[in-house]
């Protein structure tokens, strides 16, 4: 993993990870078994990863394993046999499908329908996620014609340069 934990969350007990098997039906991949003993609910430092070729995302956290099956129920149209191990900005998921061989996947709340398949298992997405650096960000002239920035953090920023 190239990223680092903020919150390194805690280490899932067996009989943790043996109840969701158990309510989901199945047994967890390894790769996802092995993070969640140490890191269950970890939240990473700023990070991307590739959805497209002109759009990405990043882990804000990993969901805890006693809130995989809540999660669920946000996702539209989720697969059968999948569940979501992480949250992106925005309100969006990372799911695992079992059906897809472990194969884990990216949900936009703005597009339900659209899934993106982002790689082959758990332990490979972990090797996707690369540190967010604001200096690789370049905006066009106009791509960004307008924004908006809540009033009460505009006070904290301006107060950080008086």
């Amino acid at each position: 993993m190239k990223i680092k934990l903020l919150r390194n969350g805690k280490p899932a007990s067996e009989a943790e990870i043996l109840a969701l098997e158990t309510s989901l039906g199945y047994r967890l991949p390894d790769s996802f078994r092995a993070f969640v003993a140490k890191h269950d609910g970890a939240k990473p430092e700023p990070n991307e990863f590739e959805i497209s070729h002109n759009n990405g995302g990043g882990v804000s956290r990993f969901i805890a394993l006693n809130e995989i099956l809540k999660q669920s129920a946000y996702i539209e149209n989720l697969p059968r046999r999948a569940y979501p191990v992480a949250t992106t900005s925005g309100g969006n998921f990372v799911f695992i499908d079992e059906d897809k061989n472990g194969a884990v996947f990216f949900w936009d709340h703005e597009v339900p329908d659209e899934i993106t398949q982002l790689a082959p298992s758990f332990g490979a997405f972990l090797d996707l996620l690369e540190p967010f650096d604001i200096n690789t960000v370049e905006l066009k002239p106009g791509q960004v014609e307008k924004v908006w920035i809540d009033p009460e953090f505009l006070k904290k920023l301006r107060g950080h340069r008086e």
